[in-house]
């Protein structure tokens, strides 16, 4: 293998090394975009599930204070209470609650979802027979409370995932310009350097080096005059000036006739 082969083959290593380095940065962006992504997943299935809560305990709510405005006998509040729903709801928020502030939010909802459930139940008392002003007093006392403090809770645990999707959002285009553009300028400087230091190894060694084989081969094999010219000022310039007085010298020896082949 010639030496410009050898030097070529040394080029493309590097540029397959600069190749590789780019795809293991590109499948790590790719990576952490995934990642992104699918906590976004987990958070839209968060504010899903606390926009259900939010919307059920309003319609209980009404449902609450038309049976008192219509003074209904012989209603419990277990018939207007959608147990298996805030459960379901709840499962999903804390299956998606990764980071420790996220478990700490949910821990307030779900006492909060206690608390609102124990004082739903005790609502009974208002659907029998009473006047009004008792059944006012006792919702605005027992129930009211508990419900605006539950459904604040679960706002509070919407909008703290709609804030991490937003921040997911902006961590992802910062890991990407952190990333992808330092890749490319490092892979594009580095392609153009082994592509300039490829010319210049071809331009100042290799094919001055090719010049003088060729007029040595010349001079050697049919006997034409040796007239490289290298224009570096460099060893291998050095090389060619001595070449050339060596066949000068040579000249000269056989003119006289004193060259001797065998010696």
């Amino acid at each position: 293998m010639g030496i410009r082969k050898k030097i070529f083959l040394g080029f493309v290593v590097i540029g397959l090394i600069l190749f590789a380095s780019g795809m293991i940065s590109l499948f790590q962006l790719i990576r952490i975009e995934k990642t992104v992504a699918d906590m976004n997943v987990n958070n839209i299935h968060s504010i899903e599930a606390s926009g259900r809560i939010f919307e059920e305990a309003k319609i209980q709510t009404w449902k609450i204070l038309d049976i008192m405005h219509e003074n209904l006998q012989g209603v419990d509040a277990g018939i207007v209470f959608s147990d298996t729903l805030y459960e379901g709801c709840l499962e999903i928020i804390l299956k998606n609650a990764v980071t420790q502030e996220e478990k700490s939010m949910f821990d307030t909802l779900y006492a909060k979802y206690q608390l609102f459930r124990r004082q739903t139940m005790l609502l009974d008392s208002l659907f029998l027979p009473g006047d009004a002003k008792e059944r006012n007093e006792g919702f605005n006392t027992l129930y009211r409370p508990a419900y605006e403090s539950f459904t604040k809770a679960a706002n509070r645990m919407g909008v703290f995932s709609q804030n991490t999707i937003s921040k997911s959002s902006v961590e992802l285009k910062n890991n990407f310009y952190r990333l992808v553009i330092p890749l490319i300028v490092a892979v594009t400087a580095g392609l153009l350097l082994v592509i300039l230091f490829n010319y210049f190894i071809n331009f100042y060694f290799i094919n001055p080096i090719l010049k003088i084989i060729k007029g040595v081969k010349g001079y050697s094999e049919n006997k034409q005059t040796y007239n490289v010219k290298i224009d570096t000022r460099d060893e291998i310039n050095e090389l060619n000036k001595e070449i050339k007085l060596l066949i000068s010298h040579t000249k000269q020896k056989e003119s006289a006739g004193v060259f001797n082949f065998n010696k």
